[in-house]
């Protein structure tokens, strides 16, 4: 991996899900020459998160969802529906010019974290060529492993997903911690089972604290890309880019677009 990139780490507290959405999406937009960045984030209240072209409404009782208090959000990338709540979301930012590919820095991120949770203990690892390809329409995200998934027993234990934003690439995804996505399977206008994903509590035999994980992955990335490394924050040109796209991530006409 090119060493000469100089990669930001911002670990913030929990927001709501148009406000992580529009920051990950900021910090893709403006992004700047020889820079890279790791966030690593959670959710203010439990939020499910929709793939940019996942049929929503048709998919998802929306009504009942209000009912239980859990928000709907539309992520900038594909992929499918995730429940987020007892989990670490992380987003890596990258000029997609030194990667080359998405399926290279596919694999990178997802080697990167293979390596932090072996650190922490955890028997991981990535799904082989075998793994499923699913379209957007076939069900939320933890129902099935994808090929270079990490996994544990057979089960996803981290669902990511990707877009391309000017010149950067944008990978984020969910980090099981604990409980399951049975909210969203109940919501699902569908009836088929589903069998629940890896938790890292599972793995551990505990749940690990907050500033534990965020080190293991922090530092299992940092061994897959290599570069400069430091502790950061939003700069001006983020910041002002965030407000503009919270308002976009916000609104229905996008959460409700297919």
């Amino acid at each position: 991996m090119d060493q000469s990139l100089g990669w930001r780490v911002l670990v913030d507290p929990p927001l709501a899900g148009s406000r992580n959405m529009a920051r990950d999406h900021a910090l893709a937009r403006e992004l700047g020459s020889g820079q890279a960045v790791l966030r690593l984030y959670r959710w203010d209240r439990p939020t499910i998160s929709l793939g940019r072209n996942e049929p929503g409404a048709s998919s998802y009782d929306s009504d009942m969802a209000r009912e239980a208090g859990i928000p709907f959000v539309r992520r900038p990338t594909g992929g499918r529906a995730v429940l987020h709540d007892a989990e670490l979301t992380y987003a890596v930012v990258v000029p997609l010019s030194v990667l080359g590919d998405f399926k290279r820095a596919y694999r990178l991120v997802n080697e990167g974290l293979v390596s932090g949770l072996r650190g922490l203990g955890a028997d991981v690892s990535l799904a082989g060529a075998n793994g499923e390809s699913r379209r957007p329409s076939a069900g939320p995200c933890f129902r099935a492993p994808a090929a270079g998934e990490v996994i544990a027993g057979g089960r996803k234990l981290v669902g990511s997903a990707q877009a391309r934003i000017g010149g950067a690439l944008l990978q984020h995804g969910s980090l099981i911690v604990s409980g399951d996505q049975g909210a969203l399977e109940r919501l699902r206008r569908d009836d088929e089972p589903v069998e629940p994903p890896a938790t890292l509590e599972e793995l551990l035999e505990r749940p690990p604290a907050w500033e534990e994980l965020t080190r293991a992955v922090r530092a299992g990335l940092e061994t897959a890309f290599g570069g400069d490394w430091s502790d950061g924050e939003l700069n001006g040109r983020e910041s002002a880019a965030e407000r503009e796209l919270e308002a976009l991530y916000a609104s229905d006409d996008w959460t409700w677009r297919v």
